[in-house]
């Protein structure tokens, strides 16, 4: 099989995606000024097939071109690179990217020798042609178009352990003692949380018993784990914005987007700033620029302020919520007032713990974000995570949570509390998916079944799941925001519930909560 330069990848055991060709243990060292030389790739338009790249390689064996995707975009979704046998390429989405070494780490490949590339990207591009020192090469390229990635497959996520505790301090008091913890982390020290971790399950366990008889202790917890939830090129597959009918759906059954963007086209609208606390978002998109706000965001899985996405689901998550309309690239976003603040806890399996997601409410609210979605949950309820959940709900915060995805009768976790905005999900008839959890305290529905957006790596791919259902919802709610910026989280919960249509047994249930997400319906409210 053909060599392909590539970054490690982490693979996704929710969204199932993986890299065609062969990671090499060594590559090249290439130099900025290499980089600064590269020449730039032969336009055309109105044809699919450009002349090929012609050249010479150096006496390193290297010769660089660039590109700007936006020069193609118009013309299919991807590159494809016909590369002879002793040909190697490799692909940096930046300058920045080039600099540091950092390949693109996605291929597909029709054959050993044909190389694909997503023009989803914002900037410049850069190719690295590899050959024998000296020797002239030519390598066809062409602009193609294809359908997004279907990851509709459900997977396994796997499981954290639990060696650490949450704790929470009364009012006035001081605890007394670390009990051998390995280490102590203030989590919200406006509500008195900290998190100790000790070396094992057993130790944990011993700490949390004697804790508990502790006068100073106003609870104390396991840090349990949580996990996700499972005219653009795409807009399409977008059917859960307008349902025609296709692919056997029911005409009409979709959020309402065009008559709700008619209704709002005249009106003034303020930039709502929208925490998408997951696995991190991926913010070189041509449909994410200026809208992603990674100065806000940070990363609590790496301990990083770049809460970059090594999973995919945030980045899914954030596109259906903000992801740039009509600019003929990839798909379309509800709001286009909406920001985005990456919050990262989630880690590149899709998992994470609870002492994260308190730290990522926490961190949202003091930044000012106006709509939290959360992907993402468990079965287990958490005291921290209510006290984080109370403290933004104070703040005037709409927390948007994801029902879950085991198709029972119990909203998951942290959907349930009370504090939240719960969302469950249907299909393109207006049906729950089979796989949403619905049961008391479900507040809406809205589609979560295929829908199209962004992996972490460039690529669009359907995705199912009421992680895909809670943004839609998000996003809807951003939009009341941004038309009128004071309006009370209360207001809004009820503006979503008093618009939603109807499904089910008449008025409200357990099964559709108040009813399918109507976009449309929900602005009128707003004069």
């Amino acid at each position: 099989m053909k060599r392909i330069i590539s970054g490690g990848l982490a693979l996704s055991v929710l969204m199932g995606f993986g890299l065609n060709g062969e990671a090499v243990d060594q590559q090249k060292t290439v130099s900025r000024q290499q980089v600064n030389q590269a020449k730039a790739f032969p336009m055309f338009h109105g044809s699919y097939v450009g002349a090929p790249l012609k050249g010479r390689f150096d006496e390193d064996g290297l010769d660089i071109w660039y590109l700007d995707a936006k020069d193609f975009v118009a013309d299919g979704t991807h590159l494809e690179f016909d590369l002879d046998w002793d040909i190697y390429g490799t692909m940096f989405t930046s300058k920045a990217d080039a600099d540091v070494g950092r390949v693109y780490n996605r291929y597909f490949q029709r054959n050993d020798e044909t190389m694909y590339f997503p023009l989803s990207w914002s900037g410049r591009q850069y190719l690295i042609l590899e050959g024998y020192p000296g020797d002239t090469y030519s390598v066809p390229f062409s602009v193609s178009r294809y359908e997004p990635i279907d990851l509709t497959r459900s997977a396994s996520v796997q499981a954290k352990t639990m060696t650490a505790l949450i704790v929470q301090t009364k009012a006035g008091m001081v605890r007394g003692s670390s009990l051998g913890a390995t280490s102590v982390q203030a989590l919200a020290p406006e509500l008195r949380l900290e998190k100790l971790t000790y070396q094992s399950v057993a130790e944990a366990a011993q700490a949390k018993r004697k804790l508990e008889q502790s006068r100073a202790t106003a609870y104390v917890e396991y840090d349990t784990p949580i996990k996700a939830f499972g005219a653009d090129a795409f807009k399409k597959h977008q059917w859960s914005l307008l349902n025609t009918g296709q692919k056997k759906g029911v005409k009409g059954a979709d959020i309402s987007l065009t008559a709700m963007q008619k209704r709002i086209a005249k009106k003034k609208q303020a930039t709502t700033l929208v925490a998408v606390i997951d696995s991190g978002v991926n913010p070189s998109y041509a449909d994410f620029a200026g809208k992603v706000r990674m100065d806000l965001g940070y990363d609590f899985v790496n301990r990083s302020k770049t809460a970059w996405d090594d999973h995919g689901h945030g980045s899914h998550v954030a596109g259906v919520i903000a992801a740039g309309s009509d600019n003929t690239y990839g798909m379309t976003g509800i709001n286009a007032k909406a920001s985005i603040i990456p919050i990262k806890i989630l880690d590149e399996s899709g998992a994470g713990y609870t002492s994260d997601l308190v730290s990522g409410i926490n961190h949202a609210v003091k930044k000012g974000a106006k709509v939290i979605n959360l992907s993402l949950g468990g079965d287990t309820s958490s005291k921290s995570v209510e006290s984080a959940l109370s403290y933004a709900k104070s703040k005037n915060v709409l927390i948007v949570a994801a029902s879950g995805n085991a198709g029972k009768k119990t909203v998951a976790y942290p959907a349930r509390s009370k504090y939240v905005f719960s969302v469950g999900a249907t299909g393109r008839t207006d049906k729950r998916a089979s796989f949403s959890n619905y049961g008391t305290g479900l507040d809406l529905v809205a589609p979560g079944v295929e829908i199209p957006s962004y992996l972490a790596d460039g690529e669009i791919a359907f995705a199912s799941g009421t992680s895909m259902a809670a943004p839609h919802v998000a996003a809807v709610a951003s939009v009341l925001y941004s038309l009128k910026p004071t309006i009370k989280a209360s207001d809004v919960e009820s503006f979503l519930k008093k618009s939603a249509k109807d499904l089910g047994t008449k008025g409200y249930d357990t099964t559709y909560g108040y009813g399918r997400l109507n976009a449309d319906r929900a602005t009128s409210y707003i004069k």
